[in-house]
């Protein structure tokens, strides 16, 4: 079982993708030194104008990322709403050097799409990913299930992404048992924490032979959070003697802490009936300049809860 983390990129939502850059010295510098973490997701490749330094990360940092951590799989994500297959050659162009990894976000919806767009990326080269989102609508539209047997042979990881953090762990076994029926590709999940449960639904991802693993250092990351880097590093070191120096640890963990004092990662209220009614993180990201209670009221009005 491997551990992704991927702060930088999804902890961007919160800061435009911008962070300091001795910040970003001192994280690449303690994550090299904690062999459980095999991958870091460096930040997105994008064919959209620039929103920040880690949105569409430069040939520069890839180099000073793996000279800094030469014995991680390095990543980055795209995008498939808005990276279309003619575009992959000279988007990942600079990447072939340094990242061995695309990660792929994908909507169900656009599974074919998504599909045309791996069988692009592989051709260049690179291990893909294919991170399916939206795992707590599944439920109410299975249709896509049926195409999964198209990733055999093409993709080298498929991601559960509960995008809302409102997957139960029971979902999270009975999904993981029907993938296992008809796939042979290794699984990861991603877990959001709107209710509180990544840990518990990575936890239960793992029994049922999660492969992969994605968590970020205090949860940092879109909405609600993730799963914390830490909390799975010291469940790793008290279940399987895992070695890592945990004063080092902690002093970036303060340094992320100065950053969730000024952006508010975490789960709240507001957060917690997104996830249980498999709404959008954005209803709350876009709404911060409001209370807590006028966001719950907009979302009872607006979605009838």
């Amino acid at each position: 079982m491997k551990l992704c983390d991927c702060t930088i990129r999804d902890g961007g939502y919160y800061t435009n993708w911008e962070f300091n850059k001795d910040l970003i010295v001192n994280y690449m510098s303690t994550l090299n030194n904690i062999s459980a973490i095999d991958i870091v997701e460096l930040g997105y490749r994008s064919t959209l104008p620039d929103v920040g330094t880690y949105f569409n990360i430069s040939e520069e940092f890839m180099a000073e990322a793996k000279a800094t951590m030469p014995t991680k799989i390095l990543a980055v994500m795209v995008d498939e709403k808005n990276t279309p297959s003619t575009s992959v050659k000279e988007l990942l162009r600079i990447c072939k050097p340094y990242i061995k990894l695309i990660r792929i976000a994908v909507n169900p919806e656009h599974f074919d799409r998504a599909v045309e767009l791996a069988k692009a990326i592989k051709a260049e080269g690179f291990m893909v990913s294919f991170n399916l989102m939206y795992m707590s609508n599944w439920m109410k539209d299975t249709s896509f299930l049926l195409k999964l047997i198209q990733l055999e042979g093409l993709v080298n990881y498929i991601y559960l992404v509960d995008s809302y953090g409102g997957v139960t762990p029971e979902d999270v076994a009975s999904t993981f048992m029907r993938f296992r029926k008809v796939l042979t590709i290794p699984l990861g999940f991603h877990g959001h924490n709107n209710l509180e449960m990544a840990f518990t639904n990575a936890r239960m991802a793992i029994d049922y032979g999660a492969d992969l693993i994605d968590c970020t250092i205090t949860g940092m990351g879109r909405g609600a959070g993730n799963l914390k880097t830490e909390l799975m590093l010291t469940y790793l070191k008290a279940t399987n003697n895992l070695q890592f120096n945990l004063l080092a640890l902690n002093t970036l963990i303060n340094e992320f802490k100065v950053l969730q004092s000024q952006y508010k990662w975490g789960t709240s209220l507001p957060y917690m009936v997104c996830g249980a009614y498999s709404l959008p993180q954005t209803e709350v990201m876009d709404n911060t300049h409001l209370s807590d209670s006028e966001i719950i009221i907009k979302l009872e009005n607006k979605f009838g809860i």
